[in-house]
């Protein structure tokens, strides 16, 4: 094999990012040289769905090929969304898998699926199958669909039948879990600490099911699994790749890496070496997402592995096969895109909602304060939004009195105490407190303590994961939302204000 078709089959195993919303002439030509098998689309690349579609497409013809390079995007619903064009973005998975309805799970992967197609993507890195075990995690916290196995399972596998019956591949994501760890692999490499036999009763059990179901690929995890390997991190382990993933499982579709660049393993191996590696563990496309000069060197780093015998031909042409077979499938897979008014986004958001301890319902005739903690998440992969949907602006929608305080996740002393004087100022007011992740953030949990302490019939949301509701220990009305997207705030304020039964009723 000559070293340019050498280099064509390296850069066919390749995923790449693109700088912005329009295609260069520059980085045309770059397409054109490397010729990756996926583009992989972000934030910085969506403006209207006109001008994504055309990004795609350019990007495509430069690229050439038998079949469309593959269009892929982390298309997860709640805060992980680069599309929307459709509407009331989907809620979080966690708010999905609260409803434990796989009917609703099924048709929100076919919404999904409907919005990739829109702008011409055929590959969604969804559904996240990692499970909600480890309350200081905030890398999955509400991207999971739950904590229970077999839930996860059934509602990931439903996902799957309605991204792949609306035309585009369904991803599980991360394998073989992440859930369980601490550590943010966008930053560091995380060890998932279990069992061998835990795993398999536990992290496994979603994966499998959606291997069963036919899921067309997978995203591995950067994390390190002693019991698995005690050397090398997922992306790069033989024996989770081929040994547990290929060989245990049975999956014969394409393996997606994460992003190479991220620290996990390019704080480690480096992104090009982890290339090599992961494709030498069993990986098909190396993901290298933010820099196509990099992604060159990646290439580059294949041809040499392949030329100095390290990484076996027979492997790369594997790869770029699995590849290449999806790239068909995907091409003949497209079905009309339908954006029909199904209400899915709040049906959703409104079957999630818990009402854990008391009452949810607002006096209608009286004034109410909404206290709102916002700030950065830290969710990984979702772009910072740091402004949260107005609650206050939903209720006044619905002819109620409300007045919003904005208040950081991390309020200092002074902030605390002026919180606590304007609850005991204005008595007769109404309290809604909304808390976002103050089992990490002792300042917030000491804020809802002093408000709870001056308004103790407040009326406190956990909006993010229900690990929170811990912290809202003293309130005597507690409510849990799985999200804090529009479609969740909607629902929310239906709520309070009698659309929805309270827990003692229903």
């Amino acid at each position: 094999m000559g070293q340019r078709e050498l280099a064509r089959l390296a850069g066919s195993v390749l995923g790449v990012g693109l700088r912005g919303p329009a295609l260069s002439p520059e980085e045309s030509a770059e397409l054109a040289a490397l010729s990756p098998g996926a583009l992989v689309l972000f934030a910085r690349n969506v403006s209207s769905l006109e001008a994504t579609r055309t990004l795609i497409a350019r990007a495509r013809e430069a690229i050439g090929g038998e079949a469309p390079a593959l269009g892929c995007v982390d298309q997860e619903g709640g805060r992980v969304v680069r599309l929307r064009f459709a509407g009331e973005a989907m809620p979080s998975m966690l708010a999905l898998g609260a409803t434990g309805d796989e009917r609703l799970a099924e048709r929100a992967g076919r919404r999904l699926a409907n919005e990739l197609r829109a702008v011409g993507a055929n590959v969604d890195f969804a559904p996240v199958l990692d499970l909600a075990l480890e309350p200081r995690n905030t890398v999955v916290g509400t991207r999971s669909l739950g904590g229970d196995p077999e839930l996860v399972g059934r509602l990931g596998t439903a996902l799957v039948r309605g991204l792949q019956t609306g035309g585009v591949a369904a991803t599980a994501k991360h394998f073989p879990g992440h859930g369980a760890t601490v550590l943010d692999s966008h930053v560091a490499l995380p060890v998932v600490d279990a069992a061998a036999a835990t795993l398999r009763a536990r992290e496994l059990v979603p994966f499998a099911a959606a291997i069963t179901a036919g899921v067309r690929a997978v995203m591995t995890a950067h994390v390190l699994v002693p019991a698995l390997d005690t050397e090398r991190p997922a992306t790069l382990s033989h024996a989770v790749l081929t040994g547990l993933l290929r060989e245990e499982l049975g999956f014969d579709g394409v393996c997606f890496t994460d992003c190479l660049q991220m620290g996990a393993i390019a704080g480690g191996a480096g992104t090009a070496a982890g290339a090599v590696g992961a494709l030498s563990a069993g990986a098909d496309v190396a993901l290298v997402s933010h820099d196509l000069a990099l992604a060159r060197v990646a290439r580059d780093a294949i041809v040499a592995a392949v030329t100095g015998g390290s990484l076996p031909i027979e492997r790369l042409e594997e790869a770029s096969a699995r590849v290449a077979e999806l790239r068909a499938w995907a091409a003949a897979a497209a079905t009309p895109v339908d954006f029909e008014a199904d209400g899915i986004a709040g049906e959703v958001a409104a079957a999630a909602i818990d009402v854990l301890r008391g009452s949810a319902r607002l006096e209608l005739d009286r004034p109410v304060t909404i206290v709102s903690f916002e700030g950065d998440p830290s969710d990984g992969i979702a772009e910072s939004d740091a402004r949260r949907p107005s609650l206050s602006l939903a209720l006044r929608r619905r002819r109620v009195r409300s007045e919003l305080l904005r208040v950081a996740l991390e309020p200092d002393d002074a902030m605390i105490e002026m919180l606590a004087e304007v609850a005991r100022a204005q008595g007769e007011r109404q309290f809604v407190l909304i808390a976002r992740r103050p089992r990490h953030h002792p300042a917030q949990r000491r804020a809802l303590d002093a408000l709870l302490g001056v308004a103790p019939h407040a009326i406190a949301i956990a909006a993010l994961e229900p690990f929170d509701v811990a912290a809202l220990e003293h309130a005597e009305n507690v409510v849990c939302a799985y999200g804090d997207e529009p479609a969740n705030i909607e629902a929310l304020a239906d709520l309070l204000v009698g659309a929805k039964r309270e827990a003692d009723q229903e």
